[in-house]
């Protein structure tokens, strides 16, 4: 017979018995619960980084690369998830408000990623990936459709505990859409970049003249936006060379000294304005002036140090610039062999050598390509010209045609007039006070000529080019290569001229020099100087020395490194339209 005491004992034993079931239920539910929230939580942060870099890569590509990337990105951060099955090629290469949304879906394990683009309205991944959000309504923010991809994570858990109440299964489902843009006006025309990666004194500016002695970059009127974009000064030196310890990348000696970039108006570093390229009022000081060195902002070694001024003070760069958009545009290749200290990606684009072929074309020591006549050889293969050109003022050589000037020393002492076709110059060339080289120069014009044709090319195998103070060098429309062994020293004076000009068309329009020197390469103030298009010396320093005179430069200089002397003010002011242009850095937004 059993007692009060073990009925007690009986209840109470069944009761834990289905409390513990109980408890085991819920204890189950929870471990697989937080495996859910762990796939989530994995989810949510790759959908999102995904998004976010296949948006940085569409405000520059297209959809298919924006894709690739996006997997890319989705690979990195599901650790130990291999993904297969994705075709990015069947994303659309070109989108207007007219293209279907394409999706492609990869899986791995219990994975599965889709990648979305474009992203139309009303399209389900706008709707927000938040539990329990309601729909959302389109907004301006978040742009059109062909500026937004999707990125959608699902994973389907089996569970381990919750089964023993007969739940099976559970699924994690989270989507991200991010918008990737440029800014108006998408490309960028940099005044003056420097190159230099690693020492300081890359820029820099000892003019001394009453605060007449330095450089401005001019704002620059965007043809695209109609709208001025900042002047920009550009240093990708990071100032770890051994020589930075007292001096900074940017480096202005003298009180009178100044850098100073431009801009549209209305700036807190404005301190006067002036009117500008189309007519526009300018903010002095509304620049840019960015470096990669650490110490910014403000002028700081080893970003910058000036016992002048400079204005505004410098900002960081986030990345070097490099010389990436020149070599891709003027000579596409796959890769380049510059060495690991100066390395650039290779062109994305077909292969396009340009360069390379302008140099298998004309150099060859001492060879005359074919449709070359040699300047000195005696007829009837050569002109007979002398390599010392001298006699009464106004004595002139004109020579038209493909030239090839086969002098180890080509002495100019009067005039020497190429009125068109290219030419080759076998060693040095000196101008002398009073003498004239024109080159691509219609002759019937006035001093100093017009363009004889829209495109020359002026070829330096050797040696260097000098011009006297009181001589004149002129190139209209005229692409000069200087070799490895060639630099210029182009010096200024009270009644010389300096007339360059880049071509405007065929494969090097726009594109006044490309250097391959090391040695400094020399310009000066002049009576009359005007120089339009891009300079191109990435292995040497450009040296501007100043007459005391405002010079306006319709040029872009990209090179090595720059410096200003004496007391002239060098303005440099590129036109965008016939700029190396830079794409900028483009706006990515999560949206949903």
């Amino acid at each position: 017979m059993i007692g009060n005491d073990g009925r007690e004992r009986g209840a109470v034993l069944l009761m834990v018995a289905v409390a513990m079931v109980a408890l085991l239920g819920v204890a189950a539910v929870a471990l697989d619960l937080a495996g859910l929230r762990l796939d989530r939580s994995l989810a949510t942060t790759t959908a999102d980084n995904a998004a976010a870099a296949g948006a940085a890569q569409l405000a520059l590509a297209d959809g298919q690369a924006a894709c690739d990337t996006a997997l890319a990105y989705i690979d990195l951060n599901m650790d130990g998830v291999m993904f297969s099955g994705a075709d990015c090629t069947t994303m659309p290469a070109s989108c207007d408000s007219g293209t279907a949304a394409m999706s492609t879906t990869a899986t791995g394990s219990s994975w599965t990623a889709s990648v979305t683009y474009p992203v139309p309205d009303g399209h389900p991944l706008l709707n927000p990936g938040a539990i329990g959000a309601t729909t959302q309504s389109v907004v301006t923010d978040d742009g059109v459709q062909c500026e937004r991809i999707g990125v959608e994570i699902i994973n389907d858990r089996n569970y381990y505990f919750a089964a023993i109440i007969g739940a099976d299964s559970g699924q994690t489902d989270f989507h991200a859409v991010a918008r990737g843009m440029l800014p108006s006006g998408s490309d960028l025309a940099i005044n003056l970049l420097i190159l230099e990666r690693y020492d300081c004194d890359a820029i820099s500016a000892s003019g001394s003249g009453a605060g007449a002695g330095g450089i401005i970059t001019d704002a620059v009127y965007n043809t695209d936006s109609m709208m001025l974009d900042p002047g920009w000064t550009a240093s990708d030196s990071d100032g770890s060379g051994a020589g930075c310890a007292p001096d900074g990348v940017i480096d202005v000696d003298g009180s009178n000294a100044f850098i100073r970039a431009d801009g549209p108006p209305g700036c807190p570093t404005q301190t006067g304005t002036h009117i500008g390229a189309a007519g526009l009022v300018v903010g002095e000081g509304c620049g840019q002036i960015r470096v990669l060195a650490p110490g910014t902002p403000g002028c700081n070694q080893p970003a910058c140090t000036s016992s002048g001024t400079v204005n505004p003070p410098p900002e960081a760069l986030s990345r070097r610039v490099t010389r990436a958009p020149v070599d891709h545009r003027y000579n596409c290749k796959s890769s380049y062999n510059f060495g690991a200290a100066w390395a650039i990606d290779g062109c994305p684009d077909p292969p396009a050598p340009h360069i390379d072929n302008l140099v298998f074309a004309y150099d060859g020591s001492g060879t005359t390509p074919a449709g070359f006549t040699r300047w000195n050889a005696p007829p009837p293969t050569g002109l007979g010209h002398p390599c010392n050109v001298s006699g009464p003022p106004g004595t002139t050589i004109t020579v038209s045609g493909n030239v090839h000037v086969d002098c180890n020393t080509l002495q100019i002492g009067r005039n020497v007039h190429f009125t068109g076709g290219d030419v080759i110059f076998e060693g040095e060339v000196r101008i002398q006070a009073g003498g004239t080289l024109a080159i691509n120069a219609d002759t019937t014009s006035p001093f100093p000529f017009t363009p004889a044709s829209n495109v020359a090319v002026a070829f330096m195998r050797n040696g260097e080019i000098r011009k006297a103070g009181q001589a004149s060098f002129i190139a209209h429309r005229t692409m000069m290569y200087v070799s490895d062994t060639s630099d210029l020293t182009l010096q200024g004076g009270s009644t010389g001229t300096l007339l360059w000009t880049a071509p405007t068309v065929g494969n090097l329009d726009d594109l006044a020099l490309w250097s391959e020197g090391t040695a400094n390469h020399d310009f000066a103030g002049q009576a009359l100087l005007e120089l339009e298009g891009a300079f191109f010396t990435p292995w040497a320093t450009v040296v501007y020395a100043g007459q005391g005179v405002q010079e306006q430069v319709d040029a872009q200089f990209i090179s090595r490194k720059l410096q200003s002397t004496g007391q002239g003010l060098l303005v440099v002011r590129p036109s965008y339209t016939r700029a190396i242009l830079f794409p900028r850095k483009a706006i990515v937004q999560l949206i949903r």
